[in-house]
């Protein structure tokens, strides 16, 4: 088996995390390293590399080919993952499923845990983590997913609606507090906020391997992952329009 070395003499020597998000028009595949000692705090975590393309929805001929690469950077074979992430949605179906069923095909090949990530989340964390935001993807029909989060913590469940709706209601929320809006759902529609670097639009697998890390972390690094479940929100196509008999 071969083992990644990362230059320098303070870099972290623990478990290998990979993580994806593909749940719109971008495809990312991010490659973190953590502390070896569980209790060190992520700020001595290690993102070794990220690959963003913009692929439209087309992800599955492209998640794994990316993963290698990103493996072969840090002389990494698939067995030295401890831990593989994917965001679960929402997003558009057939990427956010693309993803999941990468990420559970490759966990059960090389035997380590999957943890799923709420891509919400991960996106609002291209604002730093800091203030009021409401992070929207694009849902396609004139609406958006959405949901508000502070400082990190969700105020609002995750939904889907029109953007001005989503916006409206936010603002609700923040009260007096600046309300950042961004991401593929906010430019789609026109409602990003002003000033918001172009950036912050696009979900990176970066932020879903650190979630999914941290969680993975405080539950004590087991070895078995929670249940992957796609968050949809709402009904497919198929289950909206279903074939006639």
């Amino acid at each position: 088996m071969r083992r990644g070395r990362l230059r320098g003499p303070t870099g972290p020597t623990g478990p290998w995390v990979l993580g994806f998000e593909s749940g719109g028009d971008h495809l990312s595949v991010a490659l973190w390293r953590l502390a070896a000692d569980p209790a060190a705090p992520p700020r001595t975590w290690r993102l070794v590399g990220q690959q963003i393309h913009h692929r439209g929805h087309r992800h599955a001929d492209a998640a794994l080919t990316l993963a290698d690469q990103l493996l072969g950077m840090a002389n990494l074979a698939p067995g030295d993952l401890a831990l593989v992430a994917s965001g679960r949605g929402p997003g558009g179906f057939t990427g956010v499923r693309v993803g999941l069923a990468t990420a559970v095909g490759l966990g059960a090949a090389v035997g380590c845990p999957v943890w799923p990530v709420d891509s919400l989340r991960a996106l609002a964390m291209n604002a730093g983590g800091a203030g009021v935001v409401l992070p929207l993807i694009d849902a396609r029909r004139n609406e958006a997913y959405g949901a508000v989060y502070r400082d990190g913590e969700r105020l609002s469940e995750p939904r889907v609606g029109p953007a001005s709706v989503l916006v409206r209601d936010a603002e609700a929320i923040a009260g007096a507090a600046p309300l950042a809006v961004f991401g593929s759902g906010a430019t789609a529609y026109d409602v990003a906020s002003a000033g918001v670097p172009a950036t912050w639009h696009i979900p990176r697998a970066a932020h879903t391997a650190l979630l999914a890390a941290r969680s993975w972390n405080a539950a004590g690094r087991p070895e078995t992952g929670p249940v992957v479940d796609p968050a949809y929100i709402r009904p497919s196509d198929a289950e909206l329009n279903p074939p006639k008999p």
